[in-house]
């Protein structure tokens, strides 16, 4: 029997793109690849995974997708049932079916129903982390009880005498972190507790042998993932970025894409990029899910004014009332600034004209930072970000980290302007930093192309992974299904 992998991603634009590159990598190496996505998506919006093949399954919401939900909680409840009975009947139908039937599954660790699913068609699931390992590594040791949380810092008006706030112990590759460097889920489960206990539970189950794929590349993460190996079978395989063939130079007319854009992207941003000199934008964007409150959106734009650098914002349409129109339309009007709903992120790192990305830290873009050499400046807002942005500066020197004011003012709690201005300088001005960020992005972004062309770690890693999946089929899952309970999403 030949290999055949079912991939199973969110269904959101975050944990899609990384998956989406991975079926396509995993396809590329000679294995049968089926994506799946919902109904909804595949009619508006469409998923070009190439070699690999798409399938549309049913999340419950097939007319209108996520927006047409309540609110998370009600979309995740509905999924959960929708999806589990028409993946069920995809992977029925192809096993009774002349077509190659599937012999292995890999799942988005937030698809938490997928791995009693594959249990029961008995097939061997594969979780798929689109987080850090560091984040991740976060997550299990302390669903374990391994790893504590220190305590909040002192009030600042507490009379401490500005004592340093506590920190965590290293720990199998995690260094000391102060608590406001944790994955916000692991002490405050927001507006969303159900994914927050998703998060938490997600490598709740040790399994020596149990496969766990990483959107990571080990010389990035090489401590972290020595810790996670010796409880599971880690292996990083990313970033799961597109990369250019060649260096981009401008409006090409190539578009860069991952082939899922859930959101249609602009492209009169390259043209105005293009009139701009080399490394003097500062592209500024927090992703397909994150928001800025009015009071926070001014700060950012005062701060990104007193710069004095060229930006690019990307402000989605369900924020556009927050946009302090009264400061930003002389510069917009100039021709210094642009403001738009969205846009294609990959050509604009690539793009010669930016010179810096004021980014909120999700892994996808922290990853495309890194593998398209641009220095960012770190504006964390909750979830994995506080870590990555940690990482950003810390760990890897390839950017400026933004602090909130920690005073009981009114500005109490946000990134204020005069520290957006010197990060923004921090990374762009001529000086020592920002030429070692330059040099350490540089740096990182020649690793990461390294370890996924051919020989490679990643590529490596991804062709022991095709021998477990080849083999698996070969025996006919004999002793190669996953071992664990049956609480959902423990599957390593």
């Amino acid at each position: 029997m030949a290999a055949h992998v079912l991939v199973v991603p969110f269904p959101a634009q975050g944990h899609m793109n990384p998956m989406v590159q991975f079926a396509k990598r995993l396809a590329s190496k000679g294995v049968a690849t089926t994506l799946v996505t919902t109904r909804f998506i595949q009619r508006t919006a469409g998923v070009d995974a190439h070699p690999a093949m798409v399938e549309a399954i049913s999340d419950g919401h097939d007319e209108g997708g996520f927006a047409s939900a309540a609110g998370v909680e009600e979309y995740l409840e509905k999924q959960t049932v929708a999806a589990s009975a028409s993946l069920a009947s995809l992977i029925e139908a192809r096993a009774s079916s002349a077509a190659d039937p599937f012999t292995c599954v890999v799942y988005d660790t937030y698809e938490d129903w997928v791995p009693p699913l594959a249990r029961r068609m008995g097939l061997p699931a594969v979780p798929f982390s689109t987080q850090s390992c560091a984040v991740s590594a976060v997550y299990y040791h302390f669903s374990q009880g391994r790893l504590a949380v220190p305590p909040p810092p002192p009030a600042a008006d507490g009379g401490d005498g500005g004592a340093a706030a506590a920190r965590s112990e290293a720990f199998l590759g995690l260094p000391e972190m102060e608590r406001s460097e944790f994955p916000s889920f692991v002490f405050d489960h927001g507006p969303y507790p159900t994914i927050a206990k998703q998060a938490l539970k997600q490598f709740a189950h040790e399994g020596k042998d149990d496969w766990v794929l990483f959107n990571s590349f080990e010389d990035l993460e090489s401590e972290v993932l020595a810790g996670l190996t010796k409880y599971m079978k880690a292996r990083a395989i990313g970033p799961c970025v597109p990369l250019p063939a060649a260096e981009t130079t401008g409006a090409t007319g190539r578009r860069i894409t991952y082939g899922a854009n859930l959101v249609n992207p602009e492209d009169a941003c390259i043209k105005w990029l293009d009139t701009k000199p080399h490394r003097s934008v500062a592209y500024v964007s927090f992703g397909s899910f994150a928001s800025l409150d009015a009071a926070q959106t001014e700060e950012l734009a005062r701060g990104l004014l007193a710069a004095g650098k060229p930006f690019l914002w990307v402000v989605r349409a369900t924020d556009e009332h927050q946009i302090p129109h009264h400061l930003l339309d002389e510069a917009t009007a100039s021709g210094a600034a642009m403001v738009v709903p969205w846009c294609p992120q990959l050509d604009v790192l690539a793009h010669p004209a930016v010179g810096c990305f004021v980014t909120h830290c999700g892994w996808n873009s922290t990853l495309e930072a890194l593998s398209y050499g641009v220095p960012m400046v770190a504006m964390a807002l909750w979830t994995d970000q506080p870590t990555n942005a940690r990482n950003v500066e810390l760990a890897w020197r390839a950017g400026a980290r933004a602090r909130r004011d920690a005073g009981a003012g009114a500005g109490a709690g946000m990134f204020l302007r005069g520290e957006v201005e010197r990060c923004v300088r921090a990374v762009m001005d001529d000086g020592e930093e920002a030429s070692a960020v330059r040099k350490a992005v540089g740096t990182w972004r020649d690793k990461a192309r390294a370890a996924v062309a051919a020989g490679g770690s990643s590529d490596r890693n991804l062709d022991e992974f095709v021998q477990f999946v080849r083999a698996g089929a070969t025996e006919k899952g004999k002793a190669l299904v996953l071992k664990g309970g049956d609480v959902a999403g423990s599957e390593m």
